[in-house]
């Protein structure tokens, strides 16, 4: 998990799923919208993904770890709402992270 500062508030989650740009990927969707704040960032994984709260939990986990290791290198000012497509089950935690990684330096998020 993040640090709570490192995460959005509902306000704000509300605001980036309302006003934010979008970017599809083959397993999630990545909304943003740029702010003068610290970057913050959130996860949603849907019950249209997966059904038991368990498998969402971890989904969620996985993400949030890959998050962990790479947000020093985060441009500032960004607040970034993920949300995953069914798909994300079918690949593995290396193929995730390489995927995360490469769309987030598409949307020159991460330097």
């Amino acid at each position: 998990m993040l640090q709570k500062s490192k995460r959005l508030s509902t306000k704000t989650f509300k605001e980036v799923i309302d006003k934010g740009k979008s970017f599809h990927d083959a397993f999630f969707i990545i909304r943003l919208i740029k702010t003068s704040k610290v970057s913050q960032i959130s996860v949603s994984v849907p019950k249209k993904t997966e059904k038991l709260a368990t498998s969402r939990n971890k989904i969620r986990r996985q993400i949030f770890s890959i998050l962990k290791d790479i947000k020093t290198g985060f441009a500032p000012g960004y607040a970034i709402v993920i949300i995953t497509k069914p798909e994300i089950k079918k690949i593995k935690f290396a193929e995730l992270e390489k995927e995360i990684k490469n769309s987030f330096v598409k949307l020159n998020i991460l330097k």
